[in-house]
């Protein structure tokens, strides 16, 4: 910066000398005070104008990026597969998981609801990408060893109508030990009611506004379990469902009713802006 003002300084000496103007010593040191002084006071303004400008380059830009990945995610949304896709994504690492899936495959109930058009096969939690399933509570951190052993295999019946789940819950997720905790039973219900009646709603997606839970019997660890779920009135936004948790019978048995629930879901105002999870 100095050098710079002293080559404009020697440049204008030389233009009035050629003039034939030759200015005193206070005029030429007054000349280049007030220089001086300018540049350092327009100096600021510069930088600021500067940063001022290359701030809102990346507020515009960085508004633009977020502004495309919510309208991708509000398109798409989390989900990665496809409910055929989900249905075949998951495979057993060890003899157990493998005998608990050949268990829920050759079970009759989930043979006659594959043989019923009315109803799409799916594995929920493995319709989202893994990155975001790792995040959930149902599909992350409560699946695994001794919890939920296996994702389950959901039915829903088409304008989400009704939805039947079936899956295998061990012995690390109990209250007292050897039952079940009733928080899980409870949070099964809240999801599988809910997933159930989306078809039904609006945008297909509903935030759970009331449940109501009655415990009928314990429900012994370490067992099958069949949800089920049926979506009773439908007004707007709102949707009223009810359903229950029961035993998984054997071929003959009758299943026994363990969990019983009724619940409000409603599709938010905003639904329209809410990326969807299945």
């Amino acid at each position: 910066m100095f050098s710079q003002q002293v080559a404009r300084g020697g440049r204008r000496i030389g233009q009035l000398a050629r003039g034939g103007q030759y200015p005193s010593l206070a005029a030429l040191r007054g000349a280049a005070q007030r220089r001086c002084y300018a540049e350092a006071a327009q100096a600021p303004k510069g930088r600021i104008g500067r940063g001022l400008g290359l701030l809102l380059y990346g507020v515009a830009f960085s508004g633009l990026g977020a502004a495309a990945t919510f309208y991708s995610m509000v398109q798409k949304g989390f989900a990665s597969f496809t409910d055929a896709e989900s249905a075949k994504l998951f495979v057993p690492d060890s003899d157990e998981l493998q005998q608990i899936e050949e268990t829920i495959n050759k079970h009759p109930l989930v043979q006659e609801l594959r043989s019923r058009p009315e109803f799409k096969e799916s594995r929920p939690h493995l319709k989202m990408s893994s990155e975001v399933r790792s995040r959930t509570l149902t599909g992350g951190a409560l699946q695994g060893d001794g919890m939920i052993m296996v994702p389950p295999v959901a039915f829903i019946e088409d304008g989400g109508k009704s939805i039947v789940s079936v899956t295998y819950i061990g012995d690390k997720l109990c209250g007292h030990p050897g039952l079940v905790h009733g928080g899980l039973l409870a949070t099964m219900l809240d999801e599988g009611l809910a997933r159930g009646c989306f078809d039904a709603l609006p945008h297909k997606i509903a935030v759970t506004a009331s449940l109501e839970i009655n415990y009928r019997k314990p429900t012994q660890a370490n067992s099958f379990l069949v949800l089920r779920g049926k979506t009773v009135k439908v007004e707007g936004r709102k949707a009223w469902a009810e359903g229950c948790i029961e035993t998984l019978p054997a071929p003959g048995e009758k299943p026994v009713v363990l969990v019983e629930a009724k619940g409000l879901f409603i599709s938010p105002k905003y639904a329209a802006l809410m990326p969807r999870i299945t």
